[in-house]
């Protein structure tokens, strides 16, 4: 079977090496830039893309403003895509530990709603659920497609 020579451009390079050098394993750097392992790793050994000469912070003095903007939602969501990742990449341990993750997230987030839904009346539950507060209308069209509750009761579209 003859295997297709691919090219791909300085720019795809670029971002494969910074994604391993932030990182991400090789095999899920190849795949996500169309690359052939062999040709990543040949590549790192030519141009020295090695993680331990990566300047790291001492102890202590990690920033961790950078994840300060990844909400529960994001936290959710990246883990159950790793998890399919270590179950499609044959990494049975790797996908168990993703999926008990996203599991613990998923009941964490039940339990935060639980917390601050338990005040609510049942009509504002329900509004809390369906609307989450990042996706408010943004237009009169949108408002009158949502379903009734104490704040948009007058958006019916019906004057």
């Amino acid at each position: 079977m003859t295997r297709i020579y691919r090219t791909r451009s300085a720019e795809t390079w670029a971002k494969a090496r910074d994604d391993y050098l932030a990182g991400c394993s090789a095999e899920t750097v190849c795949r996500r830039y169309d690359l052939g392992l062999a040709g990543f790793r040949l590549r790192a050994r030519r141009y020295g893309w090695r993680r331990c000469d990566q300047v790291t912070p001492p102890p202590g003095e990690a920033d961790l403003a950078l994840y300060a903007d990844i909400d529960l939602e994001a936290q959710i969501k990246t883990a159950g895509l790793r998890f399919v990742e270590a179950l499609e990449g044959g990494k049975a341990v790797e996908a168990r530990r993703w999926r008990r993750l996203w599991i613990e997230l998923d009941e964490t987030r039940a339990q935060m709603r639980e917390l601050w839904t338990k005040d609510m009346t049942p009509l504002d539950k329900v509004a809390y659920l369906v609307t989450p507060p990042e996706e408010e209308p943004e237009t009169e069209e949108e408002a009158r497609l949502l379903p009734l509750s104490p704040e948009n009761e007058g958006a019916t579209g019906q004057e």
